[in-house]
């Protein structure tokens, strides 16, 4: 434990850099974990190639879009925190006709992101701009379903409220509202597990992980109802097994026998899940959920009732 923690004080954090900073230096990097720029983790079912990365992660965005439970002919979708776009291009593939719309503050994600779209014959309805998802600019009540994919983490404080208030604000009565991220789950972090928790958050340049019963309950207060929070720690996990080996394959490759020069943004990505394992379930209460909630449809006289449920993936 006390190597991983001189370990984790190399990376020193991000401090003045934002996490735009990060995404700018290490966005890049993500190609050694995937090829499409799928920048998440993936979602691993009975049957699957537990080696096959790329079809986890695909199938991470199949299991989004599910949960979506969309209806219509011409569904209108935002993915608060698109990065390049990657979960939209795999949704337009499956609805060609949903409008797809993808907000980042990263501005090399769109520009990037943008590029891909163009050699994409199933983007042509994809609008990848800058915005931040706390507060967007979109009209309100204009989209049938929102999600975010890692990037609800990046919101602030522990309960994400401005993030999920801008989601209800947006979607229209009816509309699901779906993310798929880590958070704190029951318990707490202990000892050393307090000081690699943060320098985690600073090698992402967050400033808090959410906290899943506060997040639910925020979710209710906002006026969502049918909340439900899968815990999908060993649907994950087969991915998350695959970091090693692609960290020493990137450090090997692009560094070591490469040309790329090391800066701190891409050390702490290469650092980050390195400490992952020493605060994540069930070691400590870092976990991976998937939550999902329909925006309520008050009418006259209605009375908000509290309604959400936690479960835990028993695979």
């Amino acid at each position: 434990m006390a190597d991983i923690l001189t370990a984790a004080s190399i990376a020193a954090p991000l401090s003045e850099d934002n996490f735009q900073r990060y995404y700018e230096e290490a966005g890049p990097d993500y190609a050694a974990w995937s090829a499409r720029f799928n920048m998440h983790f993936g979602f691993f079912r009975g049957g699957m190639n537990p080696f096959n990365r790329e079809s986890m992660l695909e199938q991470m965005n199949l299991e989004v879009l599910a949960r979506l439970q969309l209806t219509g002919e011409r569904p209108r979708i935002l993915d608060m925190g698109s990065g390049l776009g990657t979960t939209l291009r795999s949704i337009g593939f499956r609805l060609p006709s949903a409008d797809l719309h993808g907000i980042t503050l990263v501005p090399w994600q769109v520009v990037e992101g943008r590029r891909l779209n163009s050699s994409s014959p199933h983007a042509a309805r994809i609008k990848l701009s800058l915005a931040d998802y706390e507060h967007t600019g979109f009209s309100s009540e204009s989209f049938d379903a929102i999600y975010g994919i890692e990037s609800s983490c990046y919101g602030t404080h522990r309960d994400k409220s401005r993030l999920i208030r801008e989601a209800h604000r947006l979607l229209r009565p009816g509309g699901r509202f779906v993310v798929a991220d880590g958070f704190l789950g029951p318990g707490k972090l202990r000892g050393p597990q307090r000081v690699i928790y943060r320098r985690l958050c600073d090698c992402w340049a967050i400033e808090t992980l959410g906290e899943i019963n506060s997040f639910m309950r925020e979710l209710e207060r906002a006026g969502f109802r049918d909340v439900v929070a899968e815990q999908i720690q060993f649907r994950v996990a087969p991915s998350v097994l695959h970091v090693p080996w692609v960290t020493l394959k990137f450090l090997l490759t692009d560094v070591v026998f490469g040309s790329r020069q090391m800066t701190r943004a891409r050390w702490n990505n290469v650092l980050a899940p390195i400490l992952l394992p020493f605060v994540g379930y069930p070691v400590g209460p870092l976990a991976y959920y998937l939550v999902s909630a329909t925006r309520r449809e008050l009418t006259i006289g209605s009375t908000r009732t509290t309604n959400y449920a936690l479960t835990r993936d028993r695979s």
